[in-house]
This record gives C-alpha cells, sequence and structure tokens, in this order.
C-alpha cells in the first residue's frame, strides 16, 4: 500500500512538472540561467510553486538562481515562522518583510486590491534590490476562472490573470508557472509533500467578491464538476464570429 502511494506521489509530481513546463515553454519565461523572486505567503499554493520550481531545476538542470520573498502582512494568524522553516529546510535565500496593510485596508471598502496592490509592490521593491526581473506567483486555473468572472460581473470587461504580465514599462514580468495547474491537483500534491493545511489568514476572505464567485462556482460544480475545466477552456476559445 505504502509503496502504491509513492508510485501515485511521484506521477502527480511528473505530471504537475509537465504543466509547469507546458506554461513556461508556451508563455517564454524562466529560461535556463533566470533569476526568479517567488511570492510566498505559506499557504498551499504558494508553498507548493515554491516546491515544484525547486524540483523542476534540480531535475531540468535549469540553473536558476531562486530567492523567496515572503510579505508578512500583520493579519492575527501569520504565517511568517511556517515560511522561515520551509525556505530554510529547503535552503532557499530569502526576504522576509513585515508590513502592516492590515491598518492600510481596515477602513476601505473594497480590501482585496489595495491588499494586493501593497504585496506586488513590496515584492517588485525587493526583486529591484536584487536585481531580479521575473516574480513568480502561484495563481492557477481557478485563480484565473474567478477572476474572469469578477472583471466581467464588476467591471464590465472581458480580462483575466495572465500567465505572463510586464510591468513598469517592461522592466519586470510576474509569472505563473502553475497556470495550467488546477486547485485540486496543487491540494494533492501538498499531501505528496507533506505540508500542513493552512488556514486562510485573511480576516476579510470571507466577506471579499472573489469568495462569493468562488462559492457561486462550487455551487455549479456539484451539478457540473467541469465548470471550473470549461470556464479555463473558453478563456483560449473565443469565437470571434460570435462576438460583435
Amino acid at each position: 500500500m505504502l509503496l502504491n502511494r509513492q508510485k501515485e506521489g511521484h506521477r502527480l509530481i511528473n505530471d504537475c512538472l509537465l504543466l509547469v513546463r507546458r506554461a513556461i515553454e508556451r508563455h517564454g519565461f524562466l529560461a535556463k540561467n533566470s533569476r526568479v523572486l517567488v511570492g510566498i505567503s505559506g499557504g498551499v499554493d504558494s508553498s507548493v510553486l515554491l516546491l515544484l520550481l525547486l524540483e523542476y531545476n534540480k531535475r531540468f538542470a535549469h540553473n536558476w538562481e531562486i530567492r523567496a520573498c515572503h510579505v508578512d502582512t500583520n493579519f492575527s494568524r501569520s504565517n511568517t515562522e511556517f515560511v522561515k522553516k520551509l525556505l530554510i529546510a529547503n535552503r532557499v535565500s530569502r526576504t522576509i518583510v513585515k508590513k502592516n496593510i492590515d491598518r492600510k485596508i481596515k477602513n476601505t471598502p473594497n480590501k482585496c486590491y489595495p491588499c494586493s496592490r501593497e504585496r506586488r509592490k513590496t515584492l517588485l521593491e525587493i526583486a529591484d534590490k536584487y536585481n531580479i526581473f521575473q516574480i513568480a506567483l502561484a495563481h492557477h486555473t481557478q485563480d484565473a476562472v474567478e477572476t474572469l468572472l469578477l472583471n466581467m460581473i464588476y467591471n464590465g470587461e472581458l480580462s483575466t490573470l495572465l500567465p505572463t504580465q510586464s510591468v513598469i514599462q517592461g522592466r519586470f514580468s510576474f509569472i505563473r508557472p502553475l497556470y495550467y495547474l488546477s486547485k485540486d491537483k496543487i491540494e494533492r500534491l501538498a499531501q505528496v509533500y507533506g505540508l500542513p493545511h493552512r488556514a486562510n489568514i485573511c480576516p476579510y476572505y470571507q466577506s471579499s467578491k472573489r469568495e462569493m464567485i468562488r462559492n457561486f462556482l462550487e455551487k455549479i460544480k456539484e451539478e457540473n464538476p467541469d465548470v471550473y475545466k470549461n470556464i479555463f477552456r473558453a478563456i483560449f476559445h473565443v469565437k470571434k464570429s460570435y462576438m460583435p
């Protein structure tokens, strides 16, 4: 039984590495000898991102220089100690920055956008300090789907997260190596890696619009298990003849 679980774990890791390779090769980021800053919150997604990039780098000899950055947002439940232990255990160069983001967003009606903006601003500052021009974020297929619906419903536009996105006049790029991975695969891989389940540390997430969209999609998923997969496919299959 143990041997079977180990084989399943190896197959899952190999499958996920192939999906990371698809993102890298299709969207042209993380060439050999690249330097990359990995944004790590301590949640499951970013922890898996880091471990997959380390595995990919080792297995395919890409000679990446990987540095991690954790932004301690000063929320009541912090992942900082877990992040430190994870990075030390995997011998990853690291920068941990404490930012009192909670104080800045506490009285704002839409807390997600300014919080995300502050964290990305910090990542860009650290990347600039170390002359690193690619910043890896842990967004996956579900994030892209939820963002698409959020932008349609609240911004009146068809847009979503990109696998790679240039910022600051093209000087830096945010990259998303997990773009083709589903949340389900990430959670299963976290179990293979022995990562503990960690609750969402954001005290405001339950009242966020993203959480509302997520709950809506999960409800549809009960009747249609492929709802995320189908909407994600739709991002790449726009029938222009049926669009004005």
